[in-house]
């Protein structure tokens, strides 16, 4: 594990710098080092994983069913695919168990939360409502407030995710236990 350790580093800064600019994500120093903690933090956790895999299998190919099903299964309940609130009661465990959804909570919670974004359509819609404001409209977007022309991320998080964002932090310390 040490001797990979240099590897998952260099590999963590030069796959995630291009990614976090190309994506467009928040131009801060927090956000963006934040964003590097998190993946390094969910590169270490997913190694150990396969490491533990690899440990208890006598041979690579004895290694690469479970991991396979692993994968899958640990992409699909991140918590994106599949938000939380639709994850049926029986594999909710997953969840719980899985690195990824950790780590995915902490970097929305991180690009969420504190900002407001444009709405860009509104109910009711079409050319006959353009000149109704105020009260009698509402963005369409989820997470948005009757009257309101913003939609907070806050918001949007809570509604969608339920995301909170006293659990950034938190859901960090989970991945290192």
């Amino acid at each position: 594990m040490l001797v990979d350790m240099p590897y998952k580093l260099l590999n963590t800064f030069t796959s995630n710098i291009p990614i976090y600019f190309m994506t467009n994500l928040r131009r801060e120093p927090g956000a963006f080092f934040f964003f590097l903690l998190i993946s390094l933090v969910v590169t270490l956790s997913m190694s150990m994983l396969f490491r533990t895999i690899g440990a208890a299998s006598r041979s690579l190919a004895q290694a690469m069913a479970p991991t396979a099903v692993i994968v899958l299964g640990v992409m699909i309940y991140a918590g994106f695919a599949v938000p939380k609130a639709y994850i049926l009661g029986w594999s909710q465990w997953i969840y719980w168990i899985n690195p990824l959804s950790y780590g995915f909570e902490s970097l929305m919670i991180s690009e969420f939360h504190g900002r407001s974004f444009e709405c860009s359509g509104y109910v009711p819609s079409g050319s006959s409502y353009e000149s109704v404001r105020g009260l009698q409209r509402v963005c369409s977007t989820v997470g948005s407030e009757t009257g309101v022309d913003l939609v907070s991320g806050t918001n949007y998080l809570r509604v969608v995710y339920q995301y909170e964002a006293g659990n950034k932090w938190r859901r960090v310390k989970c991945a290192f236990t």
